[in-house]
């Protein structure tokens, strides 16, 4: 953990970011959150901030009224949109008042522990036991525990298992060189379909996608050390152009999938234009619930290997944290041992559609699928994550323009040989200064 001399600095440098903008949004911002006064231990009201992740609201509305009927302990929920949540955030560091409870997301924390902005759980009393290891290491940084990891989304396998056992394949893609080989034997069946699709230069998510391909042929994002990007490796630019050519060189994906969007994939594998494609499990939900599979009739793998030979994916993660400038840290302490207890945690990834992670949460009834069973048995263990390190939002902004180029350029005849290797060499040139610049 850094001394106190270096978190006030970086506040300072946060607060000069700032600008006069931000100090004359506060007011505005904060007013619901402001002019606090304290209560007895038996009438406190605390104030919680979420993203607007479907389903909160509801898990709130279920779970806030059994907690205060337990404890005494009321709390309230604001939900805020992605495009203002950074900005809402640093409002309330900065001016050191807001919420007592809010999401963290993780690649922005980094800062905002630099900022002072999270209490210590452990010196709370907080143990993240029993927490799957990928998002115990997220919570665990600088030093200091930052947040309960309330629920979280790799991606998966998704396959439409009943497309596969009409064309014959009844295993699952353990490799690269196997995917392309069981497409050859899916189209004799389905000449017109695809057995794979990803969204590409036109999804959010496109970084996600080309790390799971970095991380299976056996490349990373950043050196071990974190100081210096490495994805134009060689291992990386086989990852890239592996990518770029399923949807172009074998035809596995569809060629309009190199540029879709999230929607676009959607709608593709809802109305089975393709078998299956690499998701989180709410996609399941969304299957069933717009189309006509169910989930008996879909299944989950593990994604394939590259060429190293490891199956990796990608995982999100969102953690819950208390903020320092609390009046009620014992409290709002109460309030995540609340929401660490299994029954409640399986709860909360239900209603929104992800995982619980607490390993026992995969005990409860609504995890209790073979679906599910395959998540927390094969794919799990598989899961990684962006790297934590200030600025990484810049950096990987260099790495969504070199993959969306070689996508785009992929699809439309303009790639050549040497033109992978040059775009991720330019992004990593741009994120090697961001990374020197911090």
């Amino acid at each position: 953990m850094e001394d106190a001399s270096t978190r006030n600095l970086s506040r300072r440098q946060l607060l000069a970011g700032a600008g006069a903008a931000t100090a004359t949004g506060l007011t505005g911002c904060l007013g619901q959150f402001g002019n606090k006064t304290k209560q007895s231990s038996n009438d406190v009201t605390l104030q919680a901030r979420h993203f607007a992740t479907p389903g909160v609201e509801k898990f709130y509305e279920k779970h806030a009224a059994k907690f205060e009927e337990e404890t005494g302990i009321a709390v309230e929920v604001e939900t805020m949109g992605w495009g203002n949540a950074k900005q809402k955030q640093l409002n309330s560091i900065t001016s050191r008042d807001g919420p007592d409870i809010e999401e963290i997301a993780s690649t922005w924390m980094p800062q905002q522990v630099q900022s002072d902005a999270w209490m210590d759980l452990g010196e709370l009393g907080i143990s993240l036991d029993g927490v799957y290891d990928q998002p115990t290491n997220v919570a665990n940084y600088d030093g200091i525990t930052t947040g309960f990891p309330w629920f979280w989304g790799p991606r998966g396998h998704l396959v439409h298992q009943g497309m596969l056992d009409e064309a014959g394949i009844s295993d699952q893609p353990t490799s690269w060189d196997q995917l392309v080989e069981q497409s050859k034997q899916f189209k004799e069946t389905f000449p017109e379909k695809h057995l794979f699709g990803l969204p590409g230069a036109n999804n959010w998510a496109v970084t996600q996608f080309y790390a799971m391909f970095v991380w299976q042929a056996g490349g990373s994002l950043l050196s071990d050390d974190k100081s210096e990007a490495v994805f134009n490796s060689e291992s990386a630019v086989k990852a890239l152009n592996f990518y770029k050519d399923l949807a172009t060189e074998y035809e596995v994906a569809p060629k309009a999938s190199a540029e879709w969007d999230g929607p676009a994939r959607d709608s593709a594998f809802i109305n089975k234009r393709i078998a299956g494609t690499w998701s989180a499990l709410n996609t399941v939900d969304k299957v069933v619930s717009e189309g006509d599979a169910t989930r008996d009739s879909m299944a989950v793998y593990k994604p394939p290997a590259g060429p190293n030979g490891q199956s990796a994916t990608f995982y999100g993660v969102n953690l819950v944290g208390i903020h320092p400038w609390t009046d009620y840290p014992d409290e709002a302490a109460k309030w995540l041992k609340y929401l660490m207890r299994p029954a409640v945690n399986a709860d909360v990834a239900s209603m929104t559609g992800f995982l619980p992670t607490i390993k026992s949460g995969f005990d409860q009834e609504q995890f209790s699928g073979p679906l599910y069973q395959k998540f927390s048995d094969e794919v799990l263990p598989g899961a990684k994550t962006f790297p934590q390190v200030i600025g990484w939002g810049e950096v990987e902004g260099t790495i969504k323009n070199a993959v969306t180029d070689i996508l785009t350029k992929g699809v439309s005849g303009d790639w050549s040989e040497g033109d992978t290797k040059a775009a991720l060499d330019k992004a990593v040139q741009q994120a090697n200064n961001v990374l020197s610049e911090n």
